[in-house]
């Protein structure tokens, strides 16, 4: 409960109007049946003047009543939407500290889960809260306090039937939150499921698994129904009891308050409709309270979630430090004129081995260096340490002969352009999807960059031109598309540093030709990174460098690599390339 209480700090105001309002309701609710007694117990012909202010004040209360709830309402509902708009701002701004490693980790299904549904949970929780919370218990005290001063007596079947009540209610309670955390447990795995099958519906169909995803789902469906039906035979079970005990409450109350219809015992019937009222209001604010409860179990898995995302530590963290450059005879970040990596070590945390060994290589501006390797020889996970999307578990990345922590990461990130294998465009237009990179890029920018990229004709071809509509993950767009739109998009920034991880592979052989023929005379004095499988896309590299299960076999030039890589000449061989073109 710290969580909510951390954002409820933030609106006073609105808490101390809640205040205002419970008590206005209290008054409402609980005075009123003083009245009433009063008002049944004024029934002479000739008192008329008694009964008249007997029933302004009635009305007056019950104006306070209604004005109590609306101001509640209100304060209810604007703090648990704003409640909801914090929360949802922290998360997201959490989830874009993750590293690669962390995303993967979590999984995104879980993380939309906890992002979205969880968010929700604690937003309905607030808002119950709110209403219940504060209200319920003042009236519960106020009305076990005055129909004990009402009559001692009569209040024993209420102080009876209360503690039975909250012991049942508690082994109850134990046991829906048991029931609801292995639902929120299955819940996540349905959704992963349902993503699964949504991004993987081309591979379900080509291989005709329709069926067997059925099964898979239908099985942990009727396993998270079966969970569901035991959570809400528990929760529905409290209202039976509750009735049970509220109508055997009462019954004694009536039975010990007829008992008592004596001068001699200093009871009336005003005195004993009071102690019915109040005996209501007690037990409806134990059920209210018993509703906000039933809650209880999934909100506080709902809070653990969400804390323990908050709670993560960044993967990657922003060690910039002028006075620190500065010592070093450092200057900030101005252009990249080397890099360089120095017995660098990276391993994932959920594996045993090391996905990169000592790897070490140096560039510099105006050179072209390419990496080449089977699958899984850690190519991807290299060049994402570049950009810092990941860190090394051990060694040194320099730029410009200083480690690459020391430098601000927005600056760092700002001097590379980098293009991954999964070509992600976002929802939106060919235009805005342009601009992610450079927001203020020209007309001419952009025609110059989309004619290099080789983007330039299918765009024109588009009804809308730069405007045509993007669908969410550019699933409007063929692969080739996509990725002629990627690399424009990454030549509009203008860095220092260009990454390419196998950005050419959707394309045609002559368009690839083209793309890097216009790409390689349109640039100057930047460094420019490749991987590829396609080893045609990398001969004219300045350095190309081996990988084979994480480590580097051999650097060189095809040249140099044809006559002594073993490694090498295997590629070279299957894809029957002997010589530099």
């Amino acid at each position: 409960m710290k969580l909510i209480l951390r954002y409820l700090k933030k609106y006073k105001m609105l808490f101390f109007l809640n205040l205002i309002s419970v008590i206005f309701i209290i008054c409402g609710e609980v005075l009123i049946s003083f009245f009433i007694g009063k008002f049944i117990l004024n029934q002479e012909p000739n008192n008329n003047i008694q009964f008249s202010k007997i029933v302004i004040y009635l009305i007056f209360l019950l104006v306070l009543g209604i004005l109590g709830n609306l101001i509640m309402s209100y304060c209810s509902a604007k703090l648990s939407s704003l409640i909801f708009k914090d929360l949802s701002i922290d998360l997201f701004q959490k989830i874009q500290t993750f590293s690669l490693e962390d995303i993967q980790k979590l999984g995104i299904s879980n993380i939309m889960h906890r992002s979205v549904f969880n968010v929700y949970q604690i937003m309905s929780f607030v808002s119950s809260f709110y209403r219940t919370a504060i209200v319920a218990p003042i009236t519960l005290v106020v009305s076990l306090i005055l129909m004990f001063f009402i009559s001692p007596y009569l209040s024993c079947s209420v102080f009876f039937i209360v503690p039975l009540f909250l012991v049942i209610l508690f082994f109850i309670m134990k046991k829906n939150y048991r029931l609801s955390l292995k639902q929120q447990e299955k819940l996540e795995s349905m959704n992963s499921i349902i993503r699964t099958s949504i991004k993987g519906v081309k591979t379900i169909r080509i291989f005709n698994q329709e069926k067997n995803e059925e099964k898979k789902f239908n099985k942990i469906n009727l396993n998270y129904n079966n969970l569901i039906i035991k959570l809400f035979l528990s929760v529905f079970s409290i209202e039976p009891i509750f009735y049970l005990l509220v109508n055997v409450s009462v019954i004694l109350t009536i039975g010990l308050g007829v008992s008592m219809l004596k001068p001699v015992k200093n009871i009336n019937i005003g005195d004993l409709y009071n102690c019915i009222n109040l005996q209501y209001n007690i037990l409806f604010s134990i059920l209210n309270l018993l509703l906000l409860f039933t809650m209880l179990p999934k909100t506080s898995i709902a809070i653990k979630k969400i804390q323990d995302l908050l709670n993560i530590a960044p993967a990657i963290k922003n060690n910039f430090n002028l006075q620190k450059l500065a010592f070093l005879d450092k200057k900030p970040l101005d252009k990249i004129k080397t890099l360089e990596f120095k017995k660098v070590f990276f391993r994932y945390s959920n594996l045993s081995h090391y996905t990169l060994e000592d790897i070490n290589f140096k560039v510099r501006s105006s050179e072209i260096i390419a990496f080449i390797g089977s699958t899984g020889a850690g190519k991807t996970t290299l060049i994402s340490l570049i950009p810092r999307l990941m860190d090394p578990t051990h060694g040194i990345i320099e730029i410009n002969e200083n480690n690459i922590l020391n430098y601000d990461l927005k600056e760092l990130r700002n001097k590379i352009s980098f293009v991954s294998q999964k070509n992600i465009l976002f929802k939106g237009t060919i235009l805005s999807n342009l601009l992610f990179s450079k927001e203020d890029a020209t007309p001419n920018q952009i025609l110059e960059k989309s004619k290099i990229a080789q983007s330039y004709e299918f765009i024109q071809n588009k009804e809308h031109h730069l405007n045509e509509p993007i669908s969410e993950l550019g699933s409007n767009l063929s692969g080739g598309q996509k990725q002629r739109l990627s690399i424009t998009r990454a030549l509009l920034k203008k860095p220092d540093v260009y990454i390419f991880d196998d950005s050419f592979s959707a394309l045609d052989y002559q368009t690839d030709l083209a793309i890097r023929k216009a790409f390689f005379s349109s640039i100057k004095d930047v460094i420019v990174i490749i991987v590829a499988q396609r080893l045609s896309s990398v001969l004219n590299s300045d350095k190309i460098v081996v990988l084979d299960r994480g480590k580097i076999v051999d650097i060189g030039n095809h040249k140099e690599l044809i006559q002594r890589c073993f490694i090498y000449q295997k590629i070279c061989l299957s894809q029957k390339i002997k010589e530099v073109v």
